[in-house]
């Protein structure tokens, strides 16, 4: 459902949905240790450095739009870790081995672009000087 009360109680049925879930939403408002995080920060930084006022402009709107988005997905986060479920069903939700491994290999990435982001900064090194930069 398109409903956000749908996730209300996530945690009682399927705890590791939730909390795969969680670590994205955290990751997408920027909360550190997550991969998130380092994007935000040099979005910020470039736009701080960039010496122009448009950069301070839009820096003020990034961090406006940041601190809605934390809002909300904090928000949801509450709703699927401590709401009761909307319609009292508790079965739990079967996952597939694949499910499993995708939101584990997912998860484990975004933490490590995170904690050492220099893993990404190489990547993008690479990439600038490949495409001429």
């Amino acid at each position: 459902s398109a409903e956000v009360s749908s996730f209300g109680g996530a945690f009682s049925y399927a705890p590791g949905l939730t909390v795969a879930m969680t670590i994205f939403l955290f990751s997408l408002a920027g909360i550190p240790p997550l991969g998130g995080w380092f994007a935000k920060f040099e979005v910020f930084r470039v736009l701080a450095t960039a010496g122009e006022p448009w950069g301070y402009v839009l820096a003020a709107v990034g961090a406006v739009n940041s601190v809605i988005a934390l809002y909300y997905y904090a928000s949801l986060a509450r709703r699927m870790w401590a709401d009761d479920v909307p319609d009292g069903d508790h079965s739990p939700v079967l996952v597939t081995p694949s499910l499993v491994t995708a939101l584990t290999l997912c998860g484990a990435v975004t933490l490590a672009f995170g904690v050492a982001p220099q893993l990404v900064a190489r990547f993008t090194d690479v990439s600038l000087l490949a495409l001429g930069g």
